[in-house]
C-alpha cells in the first residue's frame, strides 16, 4: 500500500493528492456551513448537475480505486501499454456498474423500475459508455503507449473528457424524459 501512496501524479505523491483532497473537502464543508442558504438555493436550483458531478466523482473514484492498484502492480512494468489498457476495461465496468444505479435513481430519477424501460435504459446507457470507453482507450493507446505520457496524468485527463461526454449521453440520450406520457 505504501508503494501506492508514494506513486506520483504530476510529480506529487498520491498520499498528498489524498491529504490535499481532504483539505478542500474540509474547506467546502465550511464554506457550506457559512453559506447554507444560498448553497441550498443553488443545489435546489441545479440538483441535477451538482449530482451528477458527486456521484460523477464518486464513480471517478471507483475507477481509479480499481485502476491505480491493478496498473502499478508488481512486475507489470514490462508490459505497461497492453496492461494499462486491459486495467483501464476492468475499472470501466465496476464504474459503470455504479454509474447505473447512482444515475438512474439519485441523479435523472427514472423510477420506472419495468422490464422493458430498465433493459433500454441499461443497454442505451452501457452502449453510451461503451462509445465513451473507446474515446478514453485512444487516448490511453495514443499518449501513454505511443508517444510515452506518464500514464496516470494521461488518465486523469482522459476522465475529465470522459465524465463530460458521458453526462450529455445520460442527459441526451439514456434518461431522456419523454414529454408525453406513455400509454400502458
Amino acid at each position: 500500500m505504501s508503494a501506492f501512496l508514494n506513486e506520483a501524479v504530476f510529480g506529487v505523491k498520491i498520499g498528498t493528492w489524498l491529504i490535499i483532497a481532504a483539505a478542500v473537502i474540509a474547506v467546502c464543508g465550511l464554506l457550506y456551513l457559512i453559506f447554507r442558504r444560498k448553497c441550498n438555493a443553488f443545489i435546489k436550483k441545479h440538483r441535477e448537475i451538482v449530482l451528477y458531478i458527486v456521484f460523477g466523482a464518486l464513480t471517478t473514484l471507483v475507477n481509479y480505486l480499481v485502476y491505480y492498484p491493478l496498473v502499478n502492480l508488481p512486475g507489470m512494468a514490462e508490459h505497461v501499454g497492453w496492461w494499462t489498457l486491459v486495467v483501464n476495461v476492468i475499472a470501466w465496468a465496476a464504474a459503470v456498474a455504479f454509474a447505473y444505479v447512482t444515475n438512474k435513481f439519485f441523479v435523472f430519477r427514472s423510477n420506472d423500475k419495468s422490464t422493458g424501460t430498465v433493459v433500454r435504459e441499461l443497454l442505451l446507457f452501457v452502449g453510451a459508455r461503451i462509445a465513451s470507453l473507446l474515446i478514453e482507450e485512444a487516448i490511453l493507446a495514443v499518449f501513454v503507449t505511443a508517444l510515452g505520457f506518464n500514464k496516470n496524468a494521461v488518465k486523469l485527463i482522459a476522465s475529465v473528457i470522459t465524465v463530460i461526454l458521458n453526462y450529455f449521453f445520460s442527459k441526451l440520450v439514456v434518461f431522456r424524459k419523454n414529454k408525453k406520457k406513455r400509454i400502458r
